[in-house]
Parts: C-alpha cells; sequence; structure tokens
C-alpha cells in the first residue's frame, strides 16, 4: 500500500482526464484509474467539442494521457476499483487485483453503461449509423432518409429534434400503439411517417445500416437509426458509499460536484443528464477545482 494521495479518480474518459488536468498543475498527487471502458467507445467521431468537431473519442483521451504526462504527480493506471471505503477521515480504495490506495479525496467518473434496445442486428450498426443523440451525430444525416425507434413522449421529442435536419423522417414504436390522437396529429402536421408494427431486425452491409425489417416481412429503408439507450450506472461505487442518487439513477451533485457524502466528488455521465464530452469535462474542472481548495482549508484552515 502507497502512502496517502491527495485524490484517486476512478474513471478516464473526459471527466476524469480534465479532472487530473487540473490537479496536476497545483501539484496533487493523483492516481486515475481506468477499465478503459467508455460508454462512448462505440462512436467514431464527437461532435459539438468546441476545437475539437468530429475527433474520436479515443483520439481526445489520448491527446488527454499525453498531456498529463508532464505533471509528475499524477498517474494513470489501467485497473478496476472494486471498492472505496471511509477510513478515519480518508479512503481505501481497492482494486481488483487486490492492491490497495488510501485517499484523502475521491472522484467518482464512472460513467454510465448503456444497453440497446432488445432487436437483431442492431450492435453492429452502433456508433456508426444507428445512434441516440441527435445533437452529437444529428448533422451528418441530414437530407438523408433517417428512422427513429422509440415511443411515447421521448419519441416525440427525438423526432422534433431531427426534424430540422431531414423531412426523411419515420418513427418506428416497435409495437407500441399509445400515441393519442393530438401525438397522432402533430406527427401528421410535421410530415413524419408513424409505423406502429413490431420490428424484426435491422439489415445492412457491414456499420451501414440499410433497412428496418418488421414483423410482416416489409421493410423501411434508411441511412440512419436514432433509438433510445437504456442507461445505468457503470460501477456500483457510488451507491457502495452511500451517495444520495436522483430518481432517474443519477448520482446526486452540487454544482462543485460535491456527492452526500463527505470527500466523495462526482463528475460526468454518472451524475449529469447532458451526456456529452464539453459538460463532462467542464463537471470535471469544477470538481478538482472544489477538490482543492477543500485541500487547502484542510491543510491550511
Amino acid at each position: 500500500m502507497n502512502s496517502t494521495l491527495d485524490v484517486v479518480i476512478v474513471g478516464s474518459s473526459a471527466a476524469g482526464l480534465s479532472a487530473a488536468l487540473y490537479l496536476g498543475r497545483v501539484r496533487r498527487r493523483v492516481i486515475v484509474f481506468d477499465t478503459q471502458k467508455p460508454a462512448n467507445r462505440f462512436s467514431n467521431a464527437s461532435h459539438s467539442f468546441f476545437t475539437r468537431d468530429g475527433v474520436a473519442p479515443s483520439d481526445l483521451v489520448a491527446i488527454g494521457r499525453e498531456q498529463l504526462a508532464r505533471y509528475e504527480t499524477v498517474e494513470i493506471q489501467n485497473g478496476e476499483v472494486s471498492t472505496i471505503a471511509p477510513e478515519g477521515e480518508h479512503f481505501m480504495v481497492t482494486l481488483a487485483d487486490g492492491s490497495s490506495y488510501r485517499t484523502r479525496k475521491v472522484l467518482l467518473a464512472t460513467g454510465l453503461k448503456d444497453t440497446l434496445p432488445a432487436i437483431e442486428g442492431i450492435e453492429s450498426f452502433f456508433g456508426r449509423s444507428v445512434f441516440h443523440c441527435p445533437y452529437c451525430d444529428g448533422w451528418e444525416q441530414r437530407d438523408q432518409p433517417v428512422a427513429i425507434i422509440n415511443s411515447g413522449e421521448a419519441s416525440l421529442h427525438a423526432a422534433k429534434l431531427l426534424r430540422v435536419l431531414t423531412d426523411q423522417l419515420t418513427l418506428c414504436t416497435n409495437g407500441d400503439e399509445s400515441f393519442d390522437q393530438a401525438a397522432r396529429t402533430l406527427l401528421n402536421q410535421l410530415n413524419i411517417r408513424l409505423i406502429e408494427m413490431p420490428i424484426q431486425r435491422l439489415e445492412g452491409h457491414d456499420t451501414q445500416v440499410e433497412s428496418i425489417v418488421f414483423s410482416d416481412g416489409s421493410k423501411l429503408a434508411c441511412k440512419a437509426v436514432f433509438v433510445r439507450l437504456t442507461s445505468t450506472q457503470h460501477a456500483a461505487l457510488a451507491e457502495q458509499l452511500g451517495c444520495a442518487m436522483t430518481d432517474t439513477g443519477l448520482v446526486q451533485v452540487d454544482e462543485q460536484g460535491k456527492t452526500s457524502v463527505s470527500g466523495v466528488y462526482a463528475a460526468g455521465d454518472l451524475a449529469n443528464r447532458m451526456r456529452q464530452i464539453i459538460f463532462a469535462s467542464s463537471q470535471g474542472a469544477a470538481a478538482a477545482i472544489a477538490i482543492n481548495m477543500a485541500l487547502i482549508a484542510e491543510d491550511f484552515g
């Protein structure tokens, strides 16, 4: 076991690396643990990130790691944190391999885990021609035949977002027939086709989706599909520590990333519904500043 660290950061994507950079620049002793399984690993490009529009998420992480190398107090290790337990005023962080580290503060940046709809063939297209975020990937599909696989109010919201990008839009509810007349009228006014038949599978070549096949054998040709994901916490560490959670299953934090547990902070997708790299990066920065100010208060009063 090593001597006491200032901060352990669990998660090495945008939020974790951004926080590590801030903390490294004030000479805080930090270890970042990385399982190398970010939710955006299926995406080939990150969009709407100022100065980095279109850069692959993996490339952003590589740049971040490279820039952190100059800060001698920051270390990045590949490894999975299995438990975090309070130990007096500090925390004991234990990895799956049995190694352990004592730290004064903890920043959770473990993100969320996504589950796709249970539709045959969908996995091979995810992140390339099957997407979940119109802000992230909608512009590239402009003026193309696009399908939405979703239902309820969330599907109407997605339809409004995508309708400004293409007039070739179809909403597929995969068997759900619960839309009321007002919703049907709205879709008709927006010239959005509605198909309520159950979906059998997606078809295409390589990573490019080409059609949705329905239970009666009919097909809908499309160049892209937007789906609603089911997202859950990637790691159980926040609940393990007793952090308060929101009604939607996110870690509850204030604007500085403080959780309900003293000394534990959270940043990025696990604590914020705005699931974009630019937001995760800013939240990591805010949490790092709050952590550093807490350490200063402890050290100097």
